[in-house]
């Protein structure tokens, strides 16, 4: 809902390849409505387009679709999609919307779906050369979201509006796919969840609230199929049932091929500020949270990198205890990465021989063929990027891979941690009350501090390796000799 006319114009349009056109005539607009159809049904009542003075107006009708549902007690609604399209010569289209968007779905004792927008109004250029919009700009007003899921006799009930969005993106061709970015923003984002109590008491209701002022996101994506996607959802469009799907499994596979490997890199960072979170322990704050996501398409080169960072950590009043308040972090950031992978070799594995008409599709002695082309080394990295936490007391530094996967029965790791503030975070657990236990924890602490490197800008620094042998090396120091173990 909160994308609108760019996702949904460029599925419409992609790929129509309708010639330039001087004039809305009724012949041209029955040729938009057929291209047209080839993206969504051609199910009388779907599709109309319709000229209107230089332009087309053309409607996206889902209702004739969602009547066919003939489940007991489910019923579903959409507002029509209405698009003005406008021919700009040379394969280029202007697409405007200016409507409101409801939905609704429902599935009796199941789940109550409720969605609007008050207004959508966008505009944007699609280049049929391109397979996408070379630019687009989109505003809504008042979004609106009411649900209502029943499981098990627990019902959650969520409420979310956002007051406005404003997003743009921009695309431009490179090789056989295209580059492109995406830029948006938020203001008044607030959110009610509530879980009504179990009928036997065990659970107590509970409820929560989320607000966040404002909150923007930015993202780029580099090498995405956007023609070749859209032909492989014009195959499937034609081909709605299963046994067609298996008739035409090998033009499928071919449709695939060609949209592989989707995109090769896609990154993004989301920032909301001024987040809160009510609940029934009190009212925890953020002054800005960023989540930052960073991932490569169907690749030889796999890789995942997801970080998200905290700045200005609220906790509500009297939730922590006093002794402990110095420990709470202020500040953090926490790097997850992963890599080391292949997704491309699978997936060519897979298309070559997946058999559709066969039970069962793929041969058992494949999965292992797939497993050593996703792993090609035998293993796969996990690690965690440059991160840190920040606390009144103390301020700690961590970073650290290790490779784990059928090629190895001991994980090979390599971690470097940092800490400024150990004294201070001893004195605090001492402070702790003796029926908490902390102090059973100085010795670790005291044997921690002789282990570290003293650094000279005031860090204690521990450089920590796995050995073949499946020990531990601290600062080079066997910490299994150390425990007065015998070693390997």
């Amino acid at each position: 809902m909160k994308k609108s006319i760019a996702p949904f114009a460029l599925l419409l349009l992609m790929g129509t390849s309708a010639p330039a056109l001087s004039a809305a005539s009724a012949e041209d607009a029955a040729r938009i409505a057929t291209a047209l159809q080839a993206y969504v049904s051609a199910e009388p009542g779907v599709v109309t387009v319709t000229p209107a003075g230089d332009s087309f107006t053309a409607s996206i009708n889902f209702m004739p679709l969602l009547a066919k549902i003939k489940e007991p007690g489910v019923s579903a609604s959409l507002t029509p999609f209405v698009l003005t399209l406008t021919d700009q010569g040379g394969g280029r289209w202007k697409v405007d919307q200016d409507q409101a968007v409801s939905l609704m779905f429902k599935a009796e004792g199941k789940v109550d779906i409720k969605a609007s927008i008050s207004s959508v109004k966008g505009t944007g250029i699609f280049d049929e050369a391109l397979g996408g919009f070379a630019s687009s700009s989109t505003d809504m007003t008042q979004f609106g979201l009411e649900e209502t899921i029943i499981d098990q006799n627990t019902t959650t009930k969520v409420a979310y509006t956002i007051a406005s969005t404003h997003y743009e993106t921009a695309m431009t061709a490179a090789g056989d796919g295209a580059d492109g970015t995406f830029n948006a923003s938020f203001k008044d984002l607030r959110e009610t969840i509530g879980i009504a109590g179990g009928g036997d008491a065990a659970m107590p209701p509970m409820e929560f609230s989320i607000t966040a002022p404002d909150g923007t996101q930015d993202a780029t994506v580099k090498g995405l199929k956007p023609k070749a996607i859209g032909a492989l959802a014009a195959w499937l469009v034609a081909h709605p049932s299963e046994e067609a799907i298996k008739a035409g499994q090998a033009e499928l596979k071919d449709k695939v091929r060609a949209a592989l490997p989707l995109f090769n890199n896609t990154s993004g960072v989301a920032t909301i500020n001024g987040l809160t979170v009510n609940t029934m322990l009190g009212r925890f704050g953020v002054t800005k949270l960023d989540v930052l996501v960073d991932a490569n398409g169907i690749v030889d080169d796999g890789r995942l990198q997801e970080k998200i960072s905290v700045t200005g950590l609220q906790m509500p009043d009297g939730l922590v205890p006093p002794f402990a308040a110095g420990l709470v972090p202020k500040d953090f950031a926490l790097d997850f990465r992963v890599s080391d992978f292949n997704l491309a070799a699978p997936a060519k594995l897979l298309l070559d021989n997946l058999d559709l008409n066969q039970t069962p599709p793929l041969k058992t002695e494949i999965e292992a063929q797939l497993l050593q082309a996703l792993l090609p080394t035998g293993t796969v990295t996990f690690g965690l990027g440059p991160s840190e936490i920040l606390a009144a007391i103390y301020h700690l530094k961590a970073e650290s891979s290790f490779q784990a996967g059928p090629a190895t029965s001991i994980p090979a790791s390599q971690s470097t941690i940092q800490l400024k503030g150990l004294d201070e975070i001893m004195a605090a657990l001492q402070a702790a009350p003796p029926e908490m236990g902390m102090a059973q924890m100085a010795p670790m602490v005291m044997m921690a501090k002789g282990m570290g490197k003293q650094e000279a800008d005031g860090f204690l620094t521990w450089k920590i390796e796995s050995t073949p042998q499946g020990g531990v090396l601290v600062n080079g120091a066997d910490l299994s000799k150390m425990m007065g173990g015998g070693g390997q």
